[in-house]
């Protein structure tokens, strides 16, 4: 994605020189909450990697199992790949498809030019120019 914004900018800078003080490109914020749940998503796949290299005894040092493992536990352990599959697959890539927002956007001088996060689609460059121009820039 750097490489595409590289090349817009040369462009851009190009196509409209002494126009611009500053061309930036930045990653567009992520929901706060998918941080987190990537962090839950961790300490799970820690705690999974530590049941199976110590096994039942560590459900021992947990409060609140002093009976022993929970039923999920034996569950799992039935079918170890469907598990894994989960823990470690699954739910990672859904967290992390949220990270990425596939958001294109141009702003000049703080108005809006255009956004692939209302138009669903991405701009080809002479789209980009034109909106350009429409915000007000001269072409050389």
């Amino acid at each position: 994605m750097k490489a595409n914004f590289m090349k817009l900018r040369e462009i851009m800078m190009s196509e409209f020189p002494d126009q611009w003080s500053e061309i930036k490109g930045a990653n567009y914020p992520v929901p706060e909450w998918t941080m987190y749940a990537g962090q839950v998503m961790s300490m799970v796949q820690l705690f999974a990697m530590a049941v199976i290299l110590i096994g039942d005894s560590l459900w021992t040092y947990i409060p609140g199992f002093s009976r022993g493992p929970p039923e999920f536990y034996f569950q799992m352990k039935e079918n170890p790949a469907l598990a894994f599959i989960i823990v470690f697959l699954v739910v990672p890539s859904y967290i992390q498809s949220y990270t990425n927002t596939g958001a294109f956007e141009v702003i000049v001088d703080g108005k809006l030019v255009f956004s692939k996060l209302e138009s669903g689609r991405m701009p080809n460059v002479p789209e980009i120019l034109r909106a350009l121009q429409a915000a007000g820039l001269k072409k050389a």
